[in-house]
């Protein structure tokens, strides 16, 4: 799959407001969870950051059109390495990318909330080499779209806030962008999963979707309170850089990146059971993944 280049703004916007419109009223969406079939496969990535190598080697090994009942997971898409000359970031490519494919199977296609994608949506200043990640990113919607650049940002973030916080199978598995601190963990608002959100819920640090999004270092104790009070056995997420693709943090979660060469993947089953060893066996490099 690749963009096409001579895409214009009425194109973009139209493919980001039918994917937004897919991920809120797909039959699978319960508030802010998918709930995936007892049936079938999932295919799980972690964070991406517009590395388009390994998005194409994803999409290409869940081939969703040969397989109806395989799903596929992703999050943080954007805030990559591709820079122009003026420091312009683009990868809002990758996310109409992500969008046309959630509009062409919309049944099979999932997003996670990650705190990248809300920071775009505030403007909240990350940092990476000395300059805001969320500034360039509009530097390139800016450069390519030009007086259109303002209704491109407006679906870009209805499209960003229509992703749920997690995904929830019935082997119990749950997946979400990272987890609330230990400190947070016991008296984290687990009813944000559960209910319509509000603009409290997003608030910086005190809100339970920031809390949940923006957090870090979760112990493996912490990991078990959370993955108990979410009625899963096993939590994957993302968030946490990792060098060598992955973590284990103790016996209920794995951390899993898939932003470089040595990144990893899931593929698993939505019926047999899972413990860690069983995630790991399911793990697949990018790196030994045909192009």
């Amino acid at each position: 799959m690749s963009i096409n280049m001579s895409i214009n703004a009425d194109q973009v916007i139209e493919t980001l407001g039918v994917a937004a419109e897919e991920n809120q009223v797909s039959s699978l969406r319960q508030h802010q969870v998918v709930h995936l079939p007892p049936e079938g496969e999932v295919f799980i990535a972690g964070d991406l950051h517009d590395h388009r190598r390994n998005f194409q080697k994803f999409v290409r090994a869940a081939d969703l059109g040969s397989n109806p009942q395989r799903h596929v997971v992703l999050q943080e898409l954007i805030h990559g390495e591709h820079f122009d000359a003026q420091g312009a970031e683009e990868s809002w490519k990758i996310l109409v990318q992500a969008a046309e494919l959630k509009a062409d199977f919309p049944n099979q296609v999932h997003f996670l909330l990650a705190n990248h994608d809300l920071a775009q949506v505030h403007g909240e200043g990350i940092m990476k080499g000395g300059a805001s990640v969320c500034e360039a990113f509009s530097a390139g919607v800016k450069r390519d779209f030009g007086d259109r650049s303002a209704l491109v940002n407006a679906a870009i973030a209805d499209f960003l806030l229509s992703f749920p916080l997690g995904v929830k199978t019935q082997n119990g598995l749950f997946f979400c962008h990272s987890l609330p601190t230990d400190s947070e963990i016991e008296g984290f608002d687990y009813s944000v999963f559960d209910r319509t959100l509000t603009g409290a819920d997003y608030r910086r640090r005190l809100g339970p979707v920031y809390q949940l999004i923006w957090g870090r270092k979760a112990s493996a104790t912490g990991a078990e309170v959370f993955a108990a009070k979410v009625g899963a056995n096993l939590v994957i997420t993302g968030h946490q850089p990792q060098e060598m693709g992955y973590l284990v943090n103790g016996d209920h979660h794995l951390i899993i990146a898939s932003e470089h060469n040595h990144g990893v993947m899931l593929e698993l089953s939505l019926t047999e059971p899972y413990d860690m060893d069983g995630l790991l066996h399911a793990m697949r490099k990018f790196v030994s993944m045909a192009a």
